[in-house]
């Protein structure tokens, strides 16, 4: 599995908890997405094999592909919020489905915390310590793109409506989504190694 090389190879991964990894069946995600899709196949592959809980061990930054969220209002229409270019932001912790991991690890406790407060067709995966999370798109156009929402500048309708008096579009609900990766092998490439944590551990050390 080339996401079992590629997470080796960024120093490996361990769970939050530091007890033995426990793993996420394909079966038990099938509740959340078609599992036969390739699309999902690093995603599942990762979770088969390292389990929910987990983290990497190195300190690593994510990289968009655009500074600018996925949906940007127009020039002369910006509302307060709008439009906030990236700030930063890791990876943290993913979430999982077994009866061993923690009730808020768990992808069907969490679903349920953000229904609303996501787009539609996405599943969070991770979260990390500012309260983001981390996104995969499970249908449509962007399946199996991986998304960081950004909960500083979440979307909220009735603000919309009082702002622009008309019921908030689908796609408005992208103005705190910023792509991350075409996929979670993508994505993983993507990320650079945080150097001042790492030089600040040798010190430490």
């Amino acid at each position: 599995m080339k996401i079992k090389s590629l997470v080796e190879k960024m120093g490996g991964v361990q769970r939050f908890t530091f007890e033995p990894l426990i793993p996420t069946s394909r079966k038990s995600m099938s509740k959340f997405l078609d599992i036969t899709k390739e699309e999902f196949s690093d995603y599942l592959d990762y979770l088969e094999l390292f389990g929910g809980e987990t983290g990497f061990i190195k300190e690593f930054k994510l990289t968009p592909y655009s500074d600018l969220p996925e949906y940007c209002y127009p020039d002369d229409d910006i509302p307060v919020g709008g439009n906030i270019e990236w700030s930063g932001g890791d990876l943290g912790f993913f979430y999982g489905e077994n009866i061993n991991y923690q009730k808020n690890s768990q992808i069907s406790e969490r679903l349920e915390k953000y229904k609303n407060r996501i787009p539609d067709n996405f599943l969070p995966i991770s979260s990390n310590e500012f309260g983001d999370l981390i996104c995969l798109c499970t249908q449509g156009e962007r399946i199996g793109q991986i998304f960081y929402w950004d909960h500083e500048n979440e979307w909220d309708e009735e603000d919309y409506f009082d702002e622009f008096g008309v019921q908030m579009p689908e796609e408005v609900k992208f103005q705190n989504i910023y792509l991350i990766g075409k996929n979670l092998y993508d994505c993983f490439s993507r990320m650079i190694q945080n150097l001042f944590f790492a030089d600040l551990r040798s010190i430490l050390c």
